[in-house]
């Protein structure tokens, strides 16, 4: 059984233009009720900003948030999925770079995301399907060992 991003993917993505401050951005963040921001150049996707980020990256440092640009905070190069890709390729993106969700693209263009809670969901329904029934296992009496007798 193949079961593809596009079966579990979020497909309400949530972007935001490069050159926005990451005022901005973290507003969008708290507004919408999201994670992460797709970062977007003319329309294609160029990085992914999080709520971490907006903390690690700009809030602790002390940066000024109207001034500073999503850009100069968000994490690049950008690792994407296409929606026909398994859901473990995913799963395997994800534990390679240590992310947590992965914009799903269609050439160019954004149709989704993916994240560890989608990745979650997928798991508890898919589970009896990507691990196949144990066999049973016969154990045979150890014999007693022998002491040289």
């Amino acid at each position: 059984m193949v079961v593809s991003v596009e079966d579990f993917m979020t497909k309400k993505v949530v972007t935001i233009e490069s050159s926005k401050s990451v005022f901005e951005a973290a507003r969008m963040l708290a507004e919408r009720g999201v994670g992460s921001l797709v970062v977007v150049e003319q329309g294609k996707p160029v990085g992914i900003v999080t709520d971490r980020d907006v903390l690690t990256r700009a809030v602790v440092k002390g940066l000024d948030l109207e001034k500073v640009s999503v850009c100069e905070i968000m994490s690049k190069p950008l690792i994407t999925v296409r929606p026909e890709s398994s859901i473990l390729e995913a799963i395997a993106l994800m534990d390679k770079h240590s992310i947590r969700r992965i914009p799903v693209v269609r050439g160019e263009e954004i149709v989704g995301i993916i994240t560890s809670s989608d990745v979650g969901r997928a798991s508890k329904i898919l589970a009896p399907y990507l691990f196949p029934r144990v066999p049973e296992i016969y154990l045979v009496p150890k014999r007693p060992e022998s002491h040289g007798d």
